[in-house]
């Protein structure tokens, strides 16, 4: 599968805290106003990750200018939200509600999230920041099974799901019916080879794990600005794979952020992601994240196409304490 370490995460004897080395990484807040920047080990495998000199890409002056005006109308919608909440005068999550939401969620979805973590596939277990973004892509707006199988067929067909000369030499048809299993095979085949070309085009080589020394906003900036790459897959990067301090929203997380009242009504997505990231504490937007995914999964009111008329047991047991405090 290329360079994938596997992790090894579990749930804590005092089920209080989902915990793994890169958890308690996340959870230690940074000193004196500075985060740390996590530089990996290299490998004698970074060395195959030059494109081969027959791996020619070109989209062309009017392409690179697109690119470069989209990234630019992307990061002035970010940033403008980057440390701070859209909605500074709405009071939840409050620290005390995301604290009962952790210990009710992981009470009822713990073991499930353990099950998951245990998956080699699972973003946070890559090591290159490139391969982290091939992911994130490939999960985007469906399941995970569905993302797995994409993944399995590029294994199948280029002999790895980071194969990059040969998934850029094979070009659109080929990687598109290689996605098709994965659903939106269509959409993602086409960003990733847009990806895979900005990068040989920026670096001329398959390798962007400089942003491992960059702080928040600059590896944010260099993240969104390729395209296909919005706020919620470079998030996904940021916190997987660069490990830092970020809560990533997904369809699951709005819907039951809106449900809980997380987050306004009229509030994007975007809005939201930029909402609970300034509002959840820090050692607990790892848990939450993948907490609430669960929940959204399995809970008969909070998961897609509910009717509205069955009950949340997470959500009855959360407002029962949080009265009693």
């Amino acid at each position: 599968m290329g360079p994938v370490a596997r992790r090894s995460t579990r749930i804590s004897a005092d089920t209080s805290r989902l915990t793994s080395t890169a958890v308690k990484r996340l959870a230690t807040p940074p000193t004196d106003g500075e985060r740390p920047h996590h530089k990996r080990a290299k490998k004698a495998s970074d060395v195959k990750r030059k494109p081969s000199p027959n791996t020619k890409i070109d989209r062309g002056t009017d392409g690179k200018a697109n690119d470069s005006r989209l990234a630019a109308t992307k990061w002035r919608s970010w940033s403008a939200h980057a440390t701070s909440s859209p909605y500074p005068d709405f009071g939840h999550p409050t620290r005390l509600e995301c604290e009962t939401a952790h210990r009710v969620l992981i009470k009822m979805h713990g073991e499930a999230v353990k099950a998951e973590f245990e998956d080699p596939n699972t973003p946070e277990t890559i090591p290159f920041v490139l391969d982290a973004m091939v992911v994130a892509i490939l999960s985007q707006a469906t399941s995970w099974s569905n993302a797995k199988r994409a993944m399995d067929s590029m294994k199948k067909i280029y002999g790895s799901i980071f194969a990059y000369d040969e998934i850029a030499s094979g070009g659109q048809e080929k990687l598109q019916d290689t996605l098709r299993c994965g659903g939106l095979h269509i959409r993602k085949s086409k960003i990733i080879l847009s990806i895979l070309q900005q990068v040989q085009e920026r670096y001329g080589k398959w390798d962007l794990d400089h942003l491992f020394q960059l702080n928040d906003e600059d590896a944010m900036k260099e993240l969104i600005s390729y395209k296909g790459m919005g706020p919620k897959s470079a998030f996904v990067v940021m916190t997987w794979c660069l490990k830092r301090q970020n809560f990533t929203v997904d369809t699951h997380v709005y819907r039951i952020a809106g449900l809980w009242g997380w987050r306004p009504k009229e509030a994007s997505v975007q809005q939201t992601q930029a909402h609970l990231d300034a509002t959840i504490p820090p050692e607990f937007k790892f848990d939450l994240h993948f907490l609430i995914l669960q929940h959204g999964r399995v809970c008969p009111a909070c998961r897609g196409g509910s009717k509205g008329n069955q009950r949340c047991e997470a959500r009855e047991e959360m407002q029962q304490d949080l009265w009693w405090k």
